[in-house]
């Protein structure tokens, strides 16, 4: 971990990824399916989902209470991660970017996910600031070479982070394949998202914490 205090002006409130989820889920209500996952004025209702979604699979991978916000305050990021550490003395807290990669309304894209991130405008040529996370919404039925964006991302010699969820799964059970691309093998792991969920509701993590100030994220 540096030493180096984080500064991008947040929120104090955090909430656990199951509270930020259901939170979601209720302000999404009465809302069209297709209408919520096309319609511009739902994408940050899209982000509130994602970064909820996004806190399960960091707590999942690491066991360490993780919570989420989204960002009011400026443009970007478009959310935050807050993660204490097992001495629940020191925090981290990562701004995090989402993308989506995925079906438009005319069809599958023409472009590979490496292609998408690396062009010009895209998230990689963006050259996100050291201790940016960024986060890839990989629509259903996609099948994108993980390894080459590791590969890019190693080529770069990206100071930033790299992942990705796609659902792979929804029945009995809602499964998300979560990637890390920082990892030079591209760490996977398939996550049941409901059954992290409950384990969270059940657990002595706190629904809501205030906080301000934390470090940057190690890096990934």
């Amino acid at each position: 971990m540096t030493g180096k205090k984080f500064t991008i002006e947040h929120g104090k409130i955090w909430q656990r990824p199951d509270q930020a989820y259901f939170d979601y889920k209720d302000a999404a209500k009465g809302v069209d399916p297709e209408k919520l996952e096309w319609g511009g004025k739902y994408k940050v209702l899209r982000e509130k989902r994602d970064i909820a979604v996004f806190g399960a699979c960091i707590y999942e991978m690491t066991g360490q209470p993780t919570f989420a916000q989204m960002n009011d305050k400026s443009a970007s990021p478009d959310a935050f991660l807050l993660q204490s550490e097992t001495d629940e003395t020191t925090t981290n807290l990562a701004p995090v970017e989402i993308t989506f990669y995925g079906r438009s309304k005319i069809g599958p894209p023409e472009e590979s996910l490496v292609d998408r991130l690396a062009k010009e405008g895209g998230k990689f040529r963006e050259k996100l600031p050291p201790d940016y996370w960024l986060l890839v919404h990989i629509g259903i039925g996609l099948t994108p070479n993980h390894l080459e964006v590791a590969h890019r991302l190693n080529e770069m010699n990206a100071q930033f982070g790299v992942f990705s969820i796609q659902e792979v799964s929804s029945h009995p059970d809602t499964i998300l394949r979560f990637v890390v691309y920082n990892d030079p093998d591209c760490k996977t792991k398939d996550i049941n998202l409901g059954e992290v969920f409950y384990n969270l509701s059940k657990s002595s993590i706190p629904g809501v914490v205030t906080q301000m100030k934390g470090f940057p994220p190690k890096a990934a």
